[in-house]
Formats: structure tokens, C-alpha cells, sequence
């Protein structure tokens, strides 16, 4: 075991895969300057490639290089790893932190004779620095994992569990089985294992440094989809995709309500789209923190939103809707030194007189919105099939209502026994 497991081969083995992952993190670098992680794991890996090279020489360059160096080196690599997830998460990093471990294990070994003349000393300060660094990364997998659901966090924050407690493992088997200065050609078995696993853990690093940056890129990219840039809330797309599949799981009673800004063309003629902005902002800030778990609330388009309300009821929605109604009302958005009022009408359609069809749910609402603005604005409607629709019309032409009465007029044959 002892001419297999070589610490020295194992050591530079690990140097050169370091030096791959590190030009590889390197060339990413390069794309993507502005996401600071991949600058710091970058780093990391630069500095593990000499640290590892430094320690692969110990027994044959001067004891400064091989052993002095190379281990505060390397406990500068894993203060960078740290650095790299806190930035990952969006933290500020503390440069002193990252040479902490450095800097204690220089004092220890210049400061303390006992320790600098003892491998199995040395060992044990080490084997206390490292995995300290490695719980703080495990803590800060655990604090993104929180605000991002990244797989790769998790896998993360196990290995680098596991690859602490491989390095507390020493302390131990230090005390129990010394291992012995160690030069070319002897080798602590025990030592030249866990040793091994430090290869394997580089190995990993790598592979989970580039899966964390393209998860996250996916991500952003999903919600770019998902999310109105404006307003933050859902998109159409996104609205229509989440209604759609909870209307697909057959709720005993749902409303789906449409919410359009009453005058808002005006807000932008006299004040300009900044100002129509800052309301749709408002607006869509101030609904989304009426809304309880299950509600989905998107923006389709303009200053027109929707409203999914599952397994509530016709009676519960109306009360609901009204307090959204009277929240918007009494809202005061102030822009450049005005304070701008605004009111929302309201139309809603509930499964029981609509169906599960999106469609239909959709045309309802949308019929009942028009019927609500007819009415005089700021107020609320809900959808009936005896609710007559021909005569709505706006200063002399027929709105978009007229536009979709063939897919309306689907609503008025469908009988409540005949819903799906």
C-alpha cells in the first residue's frame, strides 16, 4: 500500500488537476468579469496548484517551501473558496478572513517550537484550520440555498461537510497512529488515504464551481421568462402556465379576475411614462402584499393584470377583491412633487359559472371587466351567464369585447352539469 498510495505523486497529481480546473475557471472568467465567485474560485484553484506543487516537495526543497508555504497557501485556497460562495450569495467578502487561516498557522509553526519540529503537531493544527473554512462554506451553501434552490448547493454543502470532517478525522488518528516525517518514498497509509480524498474533493470543486454559475444562469434566464422586469410579478406567459395547471388539477371552486388601472393613458399624457411606471410599480407592489400563498398574480399586458384565486369561492373573492379594490384606491403615489390617485376596475369569473376552461374563465373576467368600467370604473364584477353582452360599446365602436364574442359565446351554451 505504501509504494501505491506515493503522498509526493499524490500531491503533484493534484497539482496538475488544480492547474486544469484553474485555466478552465480562467477562460470562464473571461466571459463573465462581473460575477465575482467565479473570480475568486479562480483564484482558489491558481493558489491550490502551488500550494500542492510546494507541498509535493517537501523532503527536497529547504523546510520553508515545502512546509511553511505550502500549507499556509493552501489555507489561503480554501479562505478563497469561502470568499467565492459569500460572493456568490451576493456578500460582501472580508479580505483579512481569507488569510486568517494563513496567518495562524505561520504563528503556530514560527511561534511554537513544539510544533514546528513535530509533523504530527502540524498535522493537527492543519486538520483544525481547514475544515473551520469548511464549515463556514457549508453555512453559506446552506444561507443561498435559502434564497436560490440551486441543486448544486446542496451537493456542495455535503462534500465540503464531508471533506471537513476527513480533515478533523487526523486529529485522532494522529494521536493514535503518528505518522512520521514524512519524505519520497515513506508514507503513512492512513495519511496517504485522506490524502487521497483531498485529489478527489479538487476534482469535485471543479466540477461543482462551473454547475453553480450555469445553474444560476439558467435561473436568471427562467425568470428573465417568468418575471415582468417592471412590476416584478408574473408574466403573461408565466400567468397563463401557472393557471392553467392548477385549473388542471380540478379545484372544487376558483375565481380568475382581470384588474385594469382606470384612466391610465392619462397619467402618461400628463406626467409621462415615467410616472406610469412608478404607478404600475405601485400598483403591482400593493396587491402582491394582499395576496396569500396559492394566489397567482401577473401582469397581461399594458396596465391590465390578472388574478388567480384557487379554492375560493364567488362570496370570499367579492370580499377579497373589494379589499384589493379599496387598497388600490387609497394608494398615494408621489412622482416629482405630485401625488398621483388611481383606481382599479375589477372583473372576475368564477368555475362555477365558467368551467375549468382557461378560456372561458378568461373571457368571463374579461367581459365582466368591461361591464364593471360601463358601470362608472372602480368597482367590481362578476361574471353570469345571464349577463348580456351586446350592448357594450365604447364612444361609438365596438370594444375588443365584440373582437372575442365568438369565444364568449362558447361560455352562454356550456350548462353548469356539463363544466369540466
Amino acid at each position: 500500500m505504501a509504494s501505491v498510495l506515493n503522498i509526493g505523486t499524490i500531491m503533484i497529481c493534484t497539482s496538475l488537476m488544480t492547474l486544469v480546473v484553474a485555466m478552465a475557471l480562467t477562460f470562464i472568467w473571461f466571459f463573465e468579469k462581473r460575477d465575482t465567485a467565479i473570480g475568486w474560485w479562480c483564484l482558489s484553484m491558481w493558489m491550490a496548484t502551488v500550494a500542492t506543487f510546494a507541498l509535493a516537495l517537501r523532503g527536497i526543497s529547504p523546510w520553508w517551501i515545502g512546509i511553511g508555504l505550502g500549507n499556509a497557501l493552501l489555507m489561503v485556497t480554501y479562505g478563497m473558496i469561502w470568499a467565492g460562495f459569500v460572493s456568490f450569495r451576493g456578500s460582501k467578502v472580508s479580505i483579512p478572513f481569507i488569510f486568517a487561516g494563513a496567518l495562524f498557522w505561520i504563528a503556530c509553526i514560527y511561534g511554537f517550537e513544539s510544533i514546528r519540529s513535530d509533523v504530527n503537531n502540524r498535522v493537527i493544527v492543519s486538520s483544525i484550520s481547514i475544515p473551520f473554512y469548511c464549515l463556514l462554506v457549508v453555512r453559506e451553501t446552506w444561507k443561498t440555498w435559502k434564497k436560490e434552490r440551486l441543486p448544486s448547493l446542496m451537493a456542495a454543502g455535503f462534500f465540503y461537510a464531508s471533506h471537513g470532517l476527513f480533515y478533523l478525522i487526523r486529529v485522532p488518528l494522529t494521536i493514535a497512529y503518528p505518522v512520521g516525517e514524512i519524505v519520497p518514498g515513506q508514507t503513512s497509509t492512513w495519511f496517504a488515504v485522506i490524502t487521497l480524498e483531498a485529489f478527489v474533493h479538487g476534482m469535485f470543486s471543479s466540477f461543482v464551481f462551473v454547475a453553480l454559475v450555469r445553474e444560476r444562469a439558467e435561473r436568471r434566464y427562467r425568470l428573465a421568462a417568468e418575471i415582468d422586469s417592471l412590476t416584478s410579478v408574473a408574466s403573461r406567459r408565466h400567468f397563463v402556465s401557472e393557471t392553467r395547471a392548477a385549473l388542471a388539477r380540478k379545484p372544487k371552486s376558483a375565481v380568475l379576475a382581470v384588474l385594469d388601472l382606470d384612466y391610465f393613458k392619462k397619467v402618461n399624457d400628463t406626467y409621462g411614462h415615467m410616472a406610469g411606471d412608478r404607478v404600475l410599480q405601485s400598483f403591482a407592489y400593493r396587491v402582491s402584499s394582499e395576496l396569500s400563498p396559492g394566489m397567482v398574480f401577473g401582469r397581461l399586458g399594458g396596465e391590465e393584470f390578472g388574478l388567480f384565486l384557487p379554492d375560493c369561492s364567488e362570496a370570499a373573492a367579492a370580499e377579497f377583491l373589494e379589499t384589493v379594490r379599496a387598497a388600490v384606491e387609497a394608494l398615494d403615489i408621489r412622482f416629482n412633487g405630485n401625488v398621483l390617485k388611481v383606481t382599479a376596475s375589477i372583473g372576475a369569473a368564477s368555475t362555477a359559472e365558467a368551467g375549468l376552461d382557461f378560456d372561458h374563465l378568461m373571457a368571463g373576467a374579461d367581459n365582466a371587466l368591461y361591464v364593471s368600467k360601463r358601470q362608472g370604473r372602480n368597482r367590481i364584477c362578476l361574471f353570469s351567464l345571464s349577463m348580456r353582452l351586446e350592448n357594450i360599446v365604447e364612444a361609438g365602436r365596438e370594444t375588443r369585447l365584440g373582437l372575442s364574442k365568438k369565444r364568449v359565446s362558447r361560455i352562454s351554451v356550456r350548462s353548469r352539469l356539463g363544466s369540466a
